[in-house]
């Protein structure tokens, strides 16, 4: 709804650029509607919400004691600064349908396995093993180790999970609750444990079919109980919001993925005629994978990927990645 609601008023901003009446619309635009309908947690957090939030420190605590305009301004300094890119990889719907039919072929279960546990695992395979091979070849040490250490938290490359983010919707997910005409972010992240050990093992359908099914358990358990424990959670951390921002971007064993595959971006009309194609903006967060859909004429998924450049270079050697993907840039 969002997106359609905004295509209209843009519509009419093209055909009169001095409008400021845009119609009637059922749509509502405030957080506070959303988060009255989340239900308060029934039980203590479990332990998947508890591993989820992860430790602060002194810079997420400053962050959040920063005015939101200095606060910008620190962040897209940094940013600027980043030697951070995005690459764009092709996945045809032959590729996606044969993968998914020898996922479920291989898993020998009734459990349901859509494209995006897929397409997620895929991609969390490739990157996991881009990502530590990257890592191995950094050196720390002395004085810089020391520091790092200190201002950011201890180290977590040697940790032995590694972390998938997927933005998850939950409109229809909250019960007795409707979201349907809720215009903001309706949406958090859902985690996905992985041991780093599967996952630098060569990769294999066999591998791919134990990751999906990771990704799926963890849709699976994204309850009403557990987007109140969630939100309730984090909302009691004053600095919770800035942690990944701040901490996990340096971390090797994590991902974060959104899949908008689904939106209807080529039949929806801003006022210039349907898009002919369809790509994120150049941001500079790293770790940070988003699915895009392909013209209908072509069909597909594009996957765009940010990170650092020797990252972006060994997804692109990545033999796995490679069979299944076509590089666009």
């Amino acid at each position: 709804m969002f997106m359609h609601r905004w295509a209209d008023i843009s519509r009419k901003l093209v055909a009169d650029s001095t409008a400021t009446y845009f119609g009637v619309s059922n749509a509502v635009y405030s957080r506070s509607f959303a988060q009255k309908v989340v239900p308060t947690p029934q039980g203590p957090p479990i332990s998947m919400v508890q591993n989820m939030i992860i430790p602060g420190g002194y810079l997420s605590r400053f962050a959040a004691w920063l005015s939101p305009g200095i606060r910008g301004k620190i962040f897209e300094c940094i940013h600027a600064s980043t030697d951070i890119s995005i690459s764009c990889f092709y996945v045809s719907c032959e590729t996606i349908d044969r993968l998914c039919k020898s996922v479920k072929d291989i898993s020998a279960t009734d459990q349901h396995i859509s494209d995006n546990d897929v397409l997620t695992a895929a991609l969390t395979i490739a990157y996991a093993q881009s990502a530590l091979k990257h890592e191995s070849e950094r050196t720390n040490s002395g004085l810089a180790s020391w520091l790092k250490s200190a201002l950011f938290g201890s180290s977590s490359n040697n940790s032995k999970t590694f972390v998938t983010m997927e933005a998850a919707n939950i409109r229809r997910r909250i019960p007795n609750a409707n979201l349907e005409n809720y215009c903001g972010n309706a949406a958090l992240n859902m985690v996905v444990y992985n041991p780093v050990e599967l996952l630098q093992m060569p990769a294999s359908l066999e591998v791919l079919t134990q990751v999906a099914l990771s990704v799926r358990k963890s849709t699976n358990e994204l309850t009403g109980e557990y987007i109140a424990q969630v939100i309730h959670g984090a909302d009691a951390l004053s600095d919770a919001v800035f942690r990944p921002l701040i901490y996990n971007a340096r971390v090797a064993e994590q991902l974060m993925v959104t899949n908008i595959s689904r939106f209807r971006f080529y039949t929806t009309d801003f006022g210039w005629g349907i898009a002919q194609y369809v790509s994120q903006t150049n941001t500079k967060f790293p770790k940070f994978a988003m699915f895009f859909p392909a013209h209908p004429s072509k069909g597909g998924v594009y996957v765009h990927l940010v990170d650092s450049a020797s990252i972006l270079q060994h997804m692109q050697n990545n033999s796995f990645w490679a069979e299944m993907t076509e590089f666009v840039y």
